[in-house]
């Protein structure tokens, strides 16, 4: 397989229900070879930033890494963020790496809007 073949991740954004708020909906694996529209897109100056990783089946340490870049971000800025809608395979591989101690995660975009954007 080569790089021409690596399936690309579709990556949408919407505004959320709430001011400020920016919804990244990603669907398809992120690797290494792939996720440079998704890095992009969390780069946002979005006070809250929702990533909804429901349609992620796969990312690799690349995009694991990503992930820890967005929160370091938001850290520093003061904005918020949070993950929804992780399938369990994620979520494992959250916890086997340790940041799921760290990430912000809430079960749906609706209610990680409620608790982040104010």
């Amino acid at each position: 397989m080569g790089f021409q073949d690596i399936e690309q991740p579709e990556v949408r954004t919407a505004p959320g229900q709430r001011p400020g708020v920016l919804i990244l909906e990603v669907k398809g694996p992120l690797t290494i070879h792939n996720f440079f529209d998704f890095q992009n897109a969390t780069r946002s100056n979005s006070p809250v930033t929702i990533v909804n990783l429901g349609g992620v089946p796969f990312l690799d340490s690349a995009a694991l890494g990503c992930l820890v870049g967005l929160h370091a971000s938001c850290e520093r800025s003061g904005r918020k963020y949070a993950l929804v809608q992780v399938p369990e395979r994620l979520q494992t591989m959250f916890s086997m790496t340790g940041i799921s101690d760290f990430l912000v995660i809430y079960p749906t975009s609706e209610e990680a809007e409620a608790a982040l954007a104010e």
